[in-house]
């Protein structure tokens, strides 16, 4: 059996019985195409779609609806420019298979390399068989970084959640890295694209999710990492204003300090330089984003490997940015966290919570790497502090350097023995500590009844972790970043299905029950 304490949730508010969801044709609101299509098709204002159905793990059947284009393809002219919406087409759209990733390196991971497209502006929407009444709909924004990640069905299966046959779920995928964060601080490009994306997803279910049988009144926006952190920043941004009613946010914080970046001109120009753009750093931002619009898109994205540094978080190059430039298009007109410390968020039901271990990730991103280890071990006094937060201050490096590397010499901290310390630093300045101070705002600076919170920390361990992902060893890092996913969705990258009957089994099915129950009642 599962041990309770393994699975902690502490709510603000009580939550009551799910609603129990019934199964009538009578009532479908889709008769006409289930009496006679062998393939699921839906009709919506920009065309129709066809579908496919597969099996979730109890052997229900669900519809899934692959590769559905939410925007233009950010191409050519429209590299490094606001996500414009789709055009209507004419006949049937193929929704049966997954389109490409956005193009990306992720660099978190050992031997990586360049892969996806550009074209790339796609969701995965998945709906149970038959539906009697207009369900929740769970929109899910996968993390990594903002460098990397997919709506990949292999990563992000719905299947547990289609065995319960209570909620749509739909997963986005984004413009990541250079592509979707490039920022010269000014009108040239103001910067913030991937959530400018995730934002016309969202508008995008909103305008079609009654086609499919979903409620656009009963949305819950779910993040986890970046994806976390993107959520909050939804909650604060205008231009999302209306798309969801409720949030969660997993392992990640608009406070953090590697999901702001107060000076992303500076990496801008030192992007073009590394690809020996003349004069990278007198041009004007003008011709500057002009020449980089058409570079080899296979080239920028490779160019992240001369690129790194610990001027900003060596893993998250790019992040969300403050525009400075204002039009109906602008995402984040103030640093986050002001807006958040000043109570300017949408005042609705919002969970977050941890691991014990999330820090593993970055750490083992920069362990793995060569360039980044060497630059740590050689200047551990100067580079380690801003994986902290913080700068160089000298009273505060030292406390940092008795607390976490004690056995190190004053300029190389790191050794066999206290590398592991490494996690532990980056899961308390990177996720906990910016966790607890949201929480701690946000209940200080909740308006009405209307916005309860709920905080959860997931220390179940099972025979799977993430971990081999980011190390490729089998090393045991404990309950590592993104491990509560394996729990949520089915994830064939990373192992088989966990056997029938057992804890890892059992914890699956209360995460899922516990998320289903957050969609219907917040």
């Amino acid at each position: 059996m599962v041990d309770p304490a393994a699975f902690t949730i502490t709510t603000i508010i009580a939550l009551s019985t799910c609603v129990t969801v019934t199964h009538s044709a009578a009532d479908n609101v889709f008769p006409e195409y289930i009496k006679v299509l062998p393939s699921p098709l839906v009709c919506l204002l920009d065309g129709c779609i066809i579908g496919t159905t597969r099996s979730a793990l109890e052997g229900y059947q669900f519809e899934a609806f692959f590769g559905i284009p939410y925007a233009k393809p950010p191409l050519g002219k429209l590299r490094f420019k606001d996500p414009v919406q789709v055009e209507s087409w004419v006949g049937n759209y193929d929704a049966t298979f997954e389109r490409s990733k956005c193009i990306q390196k992720n660099d978190a991971r050992p031997q990586s390399f360049v892969e996806g497209s550009e074209d790339c502006l796609y969701l995965n929407l998945y709906r149970p068989l038959h539906i009697g009444e207009k369900l929740p709909v769970i929109v899910y924004i996968h993390g990594g970084s903002y460098a990397s990640g997919s709506a990949s069905f292999a990563e992000y299966g719905p299947e547990r959640l289609m065995d319960t046959k209570k909620v749509l779920v739909v997963v986005i995928q984004y413009r990541l890295g250079v592509f979707g964060f490039l920022s010269t601080d000014d009108i040239s490009s103001p910067g913030n694209y991937g959530l400018k994306d995730q934002s016309m997803a969202m508008r995008w279910v909103q305008r079609n999710i009654k086609k499919f049988g979903g409620d656009p009144n009963r949305v819950t926006l779910v993040g986890q990492s970046a994806g976390g952190a993107a959520v909050q920043m939804h909650m604060m941004s205008h231009l999302s204003r209306g798309t969801f009613q409720q949030a969660v946010s997993m392992s990640g914080t608009a406070l953090a300090y590697w999901n702001y970046n107060i000076d992303q001109a500076r990496v801008a120009r030192r992007q073009a330089a590394v690809l020996g753009i003349p004069a990278a750093y007198k041009m004007s931002t003008e011709k500057l984003v002009e020449t980089l619009r058409w570079v080899d898109a296979v080239e920028l994205g490779k160019s992240i490997d001369r690129l790194k540094y610990f001027y900003v978080h060596p893993t998250a190059l790019y992040q969300p940015v403050m525009e400075r430039h204002l039009t109906n298009g602008t995402f984040l007109s103030e640093d986050p966290r002001a807006l958040w410390s000043a109570g300017k968020f949408q005042q609705i039901p919002w969970i977050t919570g941890t691991v014990p271990n999330d820090g593993a990730a970055d750490s083992l991103g920069i362990i793995t790497n060569v360039t980044l280890l060497k630059q740590l071990n050689e200047m551990s006094r100067k580079y380690i502090p801003r994986l902290a937060g913080g700068d160089d201050n000298a009273k505060a490096t030292q406390m940092l350097k008795n607390r976490f590397f004690q056995d190190g010499t004053d300029d190389r901290w790191l050794t066999a023995n206290n590398f592991l310390h490494l996690q532990d630093l980056l899961t308390e300045s990177t996720i906990t500590y910016p966790t607890a101070r949201s929480v701690k705002q946000h209940l200080a600076l909740k308006k009405n009844n209307k916005s309860p919170i709920g905080v959860y920390y997931f220390i179940f361990k099972g025979r799977y972790s993430q971990s081999y992902s980011y190390s490729y060893t089998t090393n045991d890092f404990g309950v590592c970043h993104s491990d509560e996913l394996l729990y949520l969705f089915r994830n064939t990258a990373v192992g088989a299905d966990f056997p029938s009957g057992s804890p890892e089994a059992i914890m699956a099915k209360s995460f899922v029950e516990y998320f289903v129950k957050i969609a219907y009642e917040g």
